[in-house]
């Protein structure tokens, strides 16, 4: 079995360490670039000879556990490139993965949504299919490629996060939300992508109202990925109640630590509706699903 340690500078490196096959790598530590969640150093400053948790180290005295392995856990290259330069300074010359290439060839949430789509069709749920901040049409192509179908409802300010929307995420601790981020989604340009884009109802506009018209409608797959508090908990309640049965809702962003709206809206919304049955996907963002009974 190899020893492995995760570098990076976020809860990406906790995310991608769970990731790793168990069978053949053993996490010994984790490196990261920030001081504050560094656990391996007594009071004085000196290495804790023994650690009653996974460690989390600098990265650079990571090199001293003598992985077999180093994860770099980060998805911007030069950010990823940076630590690698560092390891190397530090004396390693051991293998190294780098998470953003394995992101790059690799789709858990892709490959979930192809068994999604299928699972849909194959036990015959019936209903339309709604996408929530479908910003360039990553997601919403192949929504429309995959169950060509069904009538596809797409949803999204095409401005950008709403004013109303940070107003209540900034009553939220540790959010990064901030004006004018995904502002460069463009209405027109999103049809130009959809393989079926004649079954495509895109709806420009602050959510929920713009879907005060489709009140009626049933739903057989919802994918959520409004990154914030207001949308997603606004999301939950208009969706929830008119999925058909068997009908799936995929939540993304759940451990994303720039937007814990995400997860506070889960909260929120068990704790007033009771628990959903909401299954972690297993990705890096902590995308889940939660499916109606």
């Amino acid at each position: 079995m190899k020893k492995v340690v995760v570098v990076g500078c976020s809860s990406l490196i906790v995310s991608a360490a769970e990731l790793l096959n168990p069978l053949e790598m053993k996490v010994v530590g984790l490196g990261d670039t920030r001081p504050e969640a560094w656990n391996v150093f007594k009071e004085n400053g000196d290495l804790k000879d023994t650690f009653d948790e996974m460690p989390v180290m600098p990265v650079d005295l990571s090199v001293g556990f003598e992985p077999d392995v180093i994860v770099i856990a980060v998805l911007e290259e030069s950010a990823a490139e940076s630590l690698r330069y560092s390891l190397i300074r530090a004396g390693y010359t051991g293998d190294i993965l780098f998470m953003s290439q394995l992101v790059e060839q690799f789709s858990v949430r892709g490959a979930a949504l192809r068994h999604i789509a299928q699972r849909l069709s194959s036990l015959g749920v019936p209903g339309a299919v709604a996408e929530l901040g479908c910003y360039r049409g990553d997601t919403s192509w192949q929504l429309s490629a995959l169950m060509p179908e069904r009538r596809l409802y797409l949803f999204d300010t095409f401005s950008g996060f709403d004013p109303r929307d940070l107003a209540e995420e900034a009553k939220i601790e540790g959010s990064s939300a901030r004006p004018g981020r995904f502002a460069d989604a463009k209405a027109d340009e999103l049809p130009l992508r959809l393989p079926n884009a004649e079954n495509a109802i895109i709806k420009k506009g602050w959510f929920p109202q713009t879907a005060l018209d489709i009140e009626e409608e049933r739903f057989a797959l919802a994918w959520l990925d409004a990154s914030l508090y207001a949308p997603t908990l606004s999301a939950l309640k208009f969706f929830f109640p008119r999925m058909s049965q068997g009908g799936t809702i995929v939540l993304c962003g759940l451990a994303d630590p720039n937007y814990p709206g995400v997860s506070k809206a889960i909260e929120d919304f068990e704790a007033q509706y009771g628990a959903l049955l909401l299954l972690p996907m297993g990705d890096l963002s902590g995308t889940a699903v939660i499916v109606h009974p």
